[in-house]
């Protein structure tokens, strides 16, 4: 008992004062702190502090057959965690938050060679906040996440996209005098990824759905016909509502990670439209 009552004050005195800044939590007017003590538990909980009303810090010891174990869990956005007695001191948050950013290369997929874009001309580029959990804090990791995202599905060839006035949507070839430079088809969605990843040492993977939800499509083609610039737009082509990608990565010690996603719905709604799925590959942050 006297050995809790010792460990009941350096762990009170760590919230109070940071001597050790990579080891303890400093608290400084905390509103409220609990301080449990029994036999075999020891816990100190802390709600709110000048300027966040809403923080929360609860540090857990048990004494399990005379072995001390300690576990520490922080509010959503306060991920640091103190294992002073236990033999993993860096054991990772159990909750954290991350903002990722990707650029990449797109292209159109399983279309029979009907839509045939040049997918190192056409761009991937987004941009996403997600909420993850380490429930074993041993590198598996579950996430949630939104954000936005535009896929651009680009030809360079003889080719072009063309809205009719009923609304379809076909691939129509240039005229002979007609100098190509590019035809398009952009999509705006707002995205919902869903993943599981795994890490150690700095190396890892991710996999797991990312669900779009497409709000915004445009065409736009450019040419020169007899040397004069043209450039045809429309809007509004009927894009599937929800598709869904498929996404890995692979984490990296760096800054930079690698991905590619496939979806292999219908990029267009095909009563009005071509029908096509999207491959993307790129660099994320």
């Amino acid at each position: 008992m006297k050995q809790f009552i010792l460990l009941a004050a350096m762990m009170t005195a760590s919230i109070a004062y940071a001597s050790e800044p990579n080891d303890t939590i400093t608290v400084n007017n905390a509103h409220k702190v609990t301080i449990v003590n029994s036999d075999s538990l020891l816990q100190v909980e802390v709600n709110g502090k000048d300027g966040k009303p809403g923080f929360h810090y609860m540090a857990t010891l048990r004494n399990t057959d005379g072995n001390y174990e300690s576990s520490s869990m922080g509010g959503l956005f306060n991920f640091s965690i103190v294992n002073k007695f236990g033999k993993n001191k860096k054991r990772p948050p159990l909750y954290y938050s991350n903002l990722h950013v990707f650029f990449g290369f797109n292209g159109a997929a399983g279309n029979d060679d009907v839509v045939n874009t040049n997918m190192w001309q056409g761009i991937n580029i987004g941009t996403y906040i997600d909420w993850g959990v380490n429930p074993w804090r041993d590198g598996h990791r579950f996430s949630a996440g939104i954000g936005l995202e535009w896929k651009n599905y680009r030809m360079t060839s003889r080719k072009q996209f063309v809205k009719a006035d009923n609304g379809n949507v076909t691939v129509e070839p240039l005229g002979d005098n007609v100098e190509p430079k590019f035809s398009r088809i952009k999509t705006f969605s707002l995205i919902f990824p869903i993943m599981y990843s795994y890490q150690q040492s700095g190396w890892g993977f991710s996999l797991g759905p990312v669900i779009n939800c497409t709000t915004h499509s445009s065409i736009k083609t450019r040419y020169k016909v007899n040397g004069e610039k043209h450039k045809d737009k429309y809007k509004d082509l009927h894009p599937s509502a929800v598709t869904v990608d498929i996404m890995g990565t692979i984490i990296t010690p760096w800054l930079l990670n690698f991905y590619v996603k496939y979806n292999p719905c219908d990029i267009l709604d095909t009563e009005y439209g071509p029908k096509f799925h999207s491959l993307s590959v790129g660099f994320m942050i």
